[in-house]
């Protein structure tokens, strides 16, 4: 697979911010902080050796959050759409 630099900005964007994120107006160093962040987590995570229903609660926040995101990212597109 090969992709350009801006297709992988795209998708390192999305993975810290959701659908859209690139046309959303984030500098690069807030999508290192927010990639540093998650990466942070998971290391935690993983030294934790939590209970499997709190591993279960922080998916279902994980996932919260994730749909934020991608809701975030279809009313931009929404308003893009809008606009042409």
């Amino acid at each position: 697979m090969s992709m350009t630099p801006r297709q992988f900005m795209e998708e390192v964007y999305e993975i810290a911010y959701g659908d859209q994120a690139y046309y959303r107006g984030f500098f690069p160093e807030e999508v290192l902080e927010t990639l540093r962040e998650f990466s942070d987590n998971a290391l935690k995570v993983e030294e934790l050796s939590l209970e499997p229903e709190q591993y279960e609660d922080m998916d279902r926040q994980l996932e919260e959050s994730y749909r934020r995101g991608y809701m975030d990212g279809r009313k931009f597109a929404l308003q893009q759409q809008e606009k042409n």
